[in-house]
């Protein structure tokens, strides 16, 4: 972890006709083909933006006390909460999907933003503010907790959230694999592998659809 800053990190997935399940990972490394280099999940830090008040307020779906108890009681349920909006930050950034709900009845709205105005909304604020000109909510229920780590030394914390993908959406500088394919690659090839990306790949070889895993974690 970077300067002791608090990150988030996402599992995105979706079910490929061809492949079963997919995860999308960035290219760490140029290489000569899809086994070289390194591969690591979308991951960003979380900014003291990411749970202001004004920003919190156009979020819907996950409470704060709901955050800290799958966070952990050694941080605000703000605090907590904030982790969500750095995802939906970092997954809009990566590929350009915003979740969002509309009106009292919350109705599901998902908007593909494009460049440039996608990196302008890397800024939580300027997101609340995007939000509240269309009289949308950001929808956190399309982040799914699924782990949290813990530096020994620095005491921040990561959180990896589960976000699932149509089949067509890609992103630049991504690519998708199988997790049996990426470990394959890592055992096989020198694949580069940090810890958190192996174990996380590792569990998810333990679900044959994105039904069976999200179903897990809901």
């Amino acid at each position: 972890m970077d300067d002791g800053a608090d990150r988030v990190a996402l599992v995105c997935v979706r079910d490929s006709r061809r492949h079963g399940l997919q995860v999308l990972l960035r290219e760490d490394a140029a290489g000569a083909g899809p086994e070289k280099g390194g591969r690591s999940f979308p991951a960003g830090s979380v900014v003291e933006q990411d749970h202001a008040v004004s920003v919190l307020e156009r979020c819907r779906g996950v409470t704060g006390d709901q955050a800290q108890r799958w966070l952990g009681h050694d941080m605000s349920p703000a605090r907590a909460l904030g982790f969500w909006v750095a995802g939906v930050r970092l997954l809009l950034a990566a590929t350009g999907v915003l979740s969002a709900v509309k009106g009292a009845r919350q109705a599901a709205v998902r908007l593909r933003v494009g460049y440039p105005e996608r990196g302008r909304l890397g800024d939580a604020l300027e997101l609340a503010a995007f939000l509240a000109r269309r009289e949308l909510d950001c929808d956190l229920r399309r982040l799914l907790f699924f782990s949290r780590w813990v530096d020994p030394d620095t005491g921040a914390a990561k959180g990896f959230f589960l976000a699932h993908l149509p089949e067509r959406v890609r992103g630049t500088g991504f690519l998708w694999h199988a997790p049996e394919e990426a470990l394959l690659f890592w055992r096989d090839r020198g694949l580069h592998l940090d810890f958190q990306t192996f174990a996380c790949l590792r569990t998810l070889t333990d679900f044959s659809s994105c039904g069976r895993l999200l179903s897990e974690y809901r």
